[in-house]
């Protein structure tokens, strides 16, 4: 399928649509409705709040397939006097000789863009599925995900039960083990679960001349170091240990031999993936503060103290464990923890049959010089909630993503490049065409 380069254009123009809040994202449906005229009128397309849930009808019998993307972002802030620190704009969607530029490109306009345009492309060139093609294009990923879960409660009242299901999630990376020569797409087959939680200490307050001994910012940060050097349960789960046995059938040396050994050398492996804060985060359960608040003044003690724990919660253990395990690593009973929101990790997926076979041989035909391997995805996609309606949730977005493109994910200077964007439109379109 070709795609051409001017679909460039539509990233950049829905990139420069900034969909940081609610408010933002009629206007994010109208530039996607302009930019995909033939996609609007051809598939049945329906709102459920701000979520966009579309069908594409086939001609025949059969399961359907769901992909799914994400319309939100988190914000960037773009004041020209702040401290920002972008190298171009966040909602520029600036383009240079390699890359597009732009809050979204990576997480997840990249995908939701490019869905998009696969779908033109095929509609234009008079394919049709034989069997149906759901898309859930959810409005609130980066918070709660409440838009994807009523469209797929709304796909479950039909009766719509899918064959398999793509989201975003794992990517096409460079060798993550020493010893594999070739680069890996990891695809999701689970994902880590999570939980927010407040921690708050309360005091008298007063003025700052005269502080207690152990003011509420004190204790607090107390229960932040402690937190912070808190030890959780390693436990490499059955994807992971299958990721590591398909690296270490690659890998030249002792490495190599230790992993094709995994499930006998596991506590050897787990200390050489302590080493690394992408691997580390395989092995457990991770917590670290995201933010902090005290006192209203500068020369006033705090009446208040809190900070905002997030916490990914590995597979095999619970929002009930994480919290417990928590409160015995702070050890104070001053420091009140108050669970927010959040949900234990998501079921796991077959690295087999239907879904895994289509996006595993996609690849393959992209980009034969790859290995595709199974594993958890470290943080949250509106995916799990597709384990509703099926049991096979994959995640996994067909671009190139070095390290350093990986560290702008919800950071400054996200962007993508050009060629691996373009190549992932095609991906789609292939896997479509082949598969529906």
């Amino acid at each position: 399928m070709q795609i051409a380069d001017d679909a460039l254009d539509h990233l950049i123009a829905l990139v420069r649509v900034p969909t940081e809040e609610p408010s933002q994202l009629p206007a994010f449906r109208a530039a996607l409705e302009e930019r995909f005229s033939r996609l609007f009128a051809a598939l049945e397309v329906e709102t459920i709040g701000d979520t966009l849930l579309a069908r594409w009808a086939g001609s025949g019998q059969g399961a359907p397939a769901l992909l799914m993307a994400h319309q939100d972002v988190v914000p960037a802030p773009d004041e020209p006097d702040s401290d920002a620190g972008w190298t171009h704009p966040p909602y520029s969607g600036h383009r240079d000789e390699t890359h597009i530029w732009g809050r979204g490109t990576l997480d997840d306009k990249g995908s939701l863009v490019g869905i998009c345009v696969a779908i033109e492309a095929l509609l234009e060139s008079g394919f049709r599925p034989q069997r149906d093609v759901w898309l859930v294009f959810g409005h609130d990923e980066e918070t709660m995900g409440t838009g994807a879960a009523e469209a797929i409660a709304e796909l479950d009242r039909r009766g719509v039960r899918p064959a398999w299901a793509l989201d975003e999630g794992g990517a096409i990376i460079e060798p993550p083990i020493a010893g594999v020569t070739r680069d890996v797409a990891v695809v999701g087959v689970a994902e880590k679960g999570f939980v927010n939680v407040r921690m708050r200490v309360a005091q008298v307050g007063g003025h700052a001349s005269t502080p207690p001994l152990l003011p509420a910012t004190s204790r607090l940060a107390r229960a932040i170091r402690r937190l912070d050097f808190a030890r959780w349960p390693r436990s490499l789960p059955e994807p992971a240990l299958r990721m590591l046995e398909l690296l270490g059938a690659e890998a030249s040396g002792a490495q190599g031999a230790v992993l094709r050994n995994v499930r006998r050398a596991r506590p050897l492996v787990e200390r050489i993936l302590a080493r690394g804060d992408e691997t580390r985060a395989m092995l457990a359960t991770t917590a670290v503060v995201t933010q902090l608040s005290g006192a209203a003044a500068a020369n006033a003690l705090a009446e208040e103290a809190s900070a905002f724990v997030n916490a990914r919660i590995a597979v095999g253990s619970s929002v009930e464990e994480t919290v417990a395990h928590m409160r015995r690593a702070i050890a104070d009973d001053a420091v009140e923890l108050e669970v927010l929101h959040g949900h234990g990790p998501s079921p796991e997926s077959p690295s087999a049959g239907a879904g895994w076979d289509a996006i595993e041989a996609a690849i393959a035909r992209a980009r034969p010089d790859v290995l595709t391997v199974p594993y958890v995805v470290l943080g949250g996609t509106d995916g799990r909630h597709a384990y509703r309606i099926t049991d096979r949730v994959y995640r996994f977005a067909p671009f190139e993503m070095t390290r350093e493109e990986r560290l702008t994910l919800h950071a400054r200077d996200e962007r993508i490049r050009i060629d691996t964007w373009l190549a992932g439109c095609r991906w789609y379109a292939d896997l479509i065409e082949r598969n529906c």
